[in-house]
């Protein structure tokens, strides 16, 4: 606990000592993203980005995340002069299709029974943006972390006992792992955090490497 607040501090130093009236701005209004960020330590806003997704953006996964991450945060950069904009976007792919939310309990029924005894794949995009006076952008770093999960071989009774949570239609895939879902996961081959919605660790490292004007 100690050393967290140690490196909590440490980056709130880093930033605010470089350019003491910058702001940071979370792109999303996501509950688990803004209790995420608080891990981070450092003082921030929270505002919806508005920006609208398109998932056949992009066939990559790879490059689909990062563009839709860097699209949140572009999407209201103009709003925020001299701050930093923290866009991100989580989705996922089993054996290479991309998984959104699911629009009713029986599709994500369907989600959830695709997952079944399979490893999937978490993509995030993170992009994080700085802006002058003006709000114009000035700096830009965009980056993609993969996850790893390999969910247990379900029942029909578990498959739709997950498909009727109350987080289902709120979620890419369908179950959080924070929920009944994480019951489901075998392993986890890369950052928890980045399964909630928000890789920390990349983050805290782009924060790092950023050089404030």
């Amino acid at each position: 606990m100690k050393n967290l607040q140690k490196n909590q501090l440490l980056l709130t130093n880093k930033i605010l000592n470089r350019n003491p009236m910058i702001k940071i701005i979370l792109a999303s209004q996501s509950k688990a993203r803004r209790s995420l960020m608080k891990e981070l330590g450092v003082p921030f806003e929270s505002h919806t980005s508005g920006y609208e997704e398109n998932m056949k953006a992009y066939k990559s996964s790879k490059t689909l995340a990062k563009h839709l991450a860097q699209g949140k945060a572009e999407f209201i950069a103009h709003k925020f002069p001299d701050s930093i904009i923290i866009g991100a976007d989580t989705f996922i792919t089993i054996a290479k299709e991309k998984i959104g939310k699911p629009a009713t309990i029986k599709e994500a029924e369907k989600i959830i029974s695709k997952m079944s005894g399979k490893t999937i794949q978490v993509h995030s995009g993170i992009a994080v943006i700085q802006t002058d006076s003006k709000g114009e952008i000035v700096k830009k770093t965009v980056d993609h972390v993969l996850t790893k999960l390999k969910i247990k071989k379900m029942s029909l009774q578990e498959i739709h006992h997950l498909a009727t949570q109350e987080e289902a239609l709120q979620i890419s895939g369908a179950f959080s792992i924070e929920g009944e879902g994480g019951k489901m996961v075998e392993k986890i081959d890369g950052d928890y955090n980045n399964v909630i919605g928000l890789p920390l660790f990349r983050l805290r490292e782009m924060l790092e490497d950023l050089k404030l004007d």
